[in-house]
């Protein structure tokens, strides 16, 4: 019982920081193709288009790939919901910090929970 209980904590450590890893390669990526952009004579940071798509990416790929591996790793579902609900945590902590749009919120509660569904069917323990 011990072993199981530690092996789904570890699991989904290890798979929050692969989310977290993903997601930080997207958000990379997407800064790179489309960088933001200082807008002087308003003093806001403009957000290109291309930046929110690698985000929205980025929150399905990091929450599939570590819920998928945190998944996989316990054997059971818990640990794959996990890396989810602390993808969707950091989403809106991150949408409320920036003021963002209603829309990005609601991308950043619905895009996780997805990708963990699909990582669940993908990692055979679906019930």
């Amino acid at each position: 019982m011990k072993s199981s209980i530690l092996r789904s904590v570890i699991a989904a450590l290890v798979g929050i920081l692969l989310a977290f890893a993903l997601l930080w390669l997207s958000q990379y990526a997407g800064s790179e193709v489309a960088p933001a952009e200082y807008d002087v004579d308003t003093g806001e940071i403009l957000i290109p288009l291309g930046s929110t798509i690698a985000l929205i990416v980025g929150w399905f790929v990091g929450t599939f790939g570590g819920a998928w591996l945190a998944m996989r790793v316990s054997g059971g579902n818990g640990p794959g919901w996990v890396v989810a609900g602390a993808v969707i945590g950091a989403a809106l902590y991150s949408a409320a910090d920036f003021s963002d749009s209603w829309w990005i919120m609601a991308l950043g509660v619905l895009v996780p929970l997805v990708a963990a569904w699909a990582a669940q069917r993908a990692a055979g323990t679906a019930a």
